[in-house]
């Protein structure tokens, strides 16, 4: 928001800067209006209002309360710029143009941005998703490594008394034979 309003009172202080006040010379042209022919009279006066008009409307254009339009303006300040490359506007209507297209490059990279940001978020989701489900396997997969352990320590438990068990067993067989021989 701040910088729509940095650019549109650059834009103000730009045309602002540009419309000076008549020159002298300009100033004893109109109040003398010197004696052309019919031809370049009616030429020259209309070209002038023409150019101003057109820089005019170009900014009224982007200064719309409701919704400004910077694609017409900028196609307005372009025509002005190729219809009348002679003009003392052109260069306020290039300039035009040139925030106009600087303002579309920002709003596009901050739209870019936008999707950045929320590709990220979608993908950072995703791996906190993915590592709540890897944490729940190796939970699982350490209960039943736990369980298998004890299993397996009651069963080697059993095979030691065993062992024992054959060991007291031998021996006494043993005894029993010498008792018999």
């Amino acid at each position: 928001m701040k910088r729509g309003i940095f650019f549109w009172v650059l834009a103000l202080f730009l045309t602002a800067g540009c419309a000076t006040a008549p020159t002298i010379i300009e100033k004893q042209e109109a109040a003398a209006p010197v004696v052309k022919s019919a031809e370049e009279g009616s030429a020259a006066a209309p070209r002038l209002f023409e150019e101003r008009d057109l820089l005019l409307e170009g900014v009224a254009l982007l200064n719309l309360s409701e919704r400004p339009a910077p694609e017409k303006a900028r196609s307005i300040f372009l025509s002005l710029s190729q219809r009348y490359p002679q003009s003392r506007w052109r260069l306020v209507a290039e300039a035009f143009i040139r925030l106009i297209d600087e303002k579309n490059a920002s709003l596009e990279a901050s739209r870019m941005d936008h999707l950045l940001v929320d590709k990220t978020r979608a993908e950072r989701l995703k791996a906190l998703q993915e590592n709540d489900q890897l944490k729940k396997a190796v939970r699982e997969v350490t209960e039943k490594l736990q369980s298998e352990m004890a299993v397996l320590a009651q069963e080697n438990e059993q095979l030691r008394r065993d062992i024992q068990r054959l060991k007291a067993l031998e021996i006494e067989l043993q005894k029993r034979e010498r008792m018999l021989r």
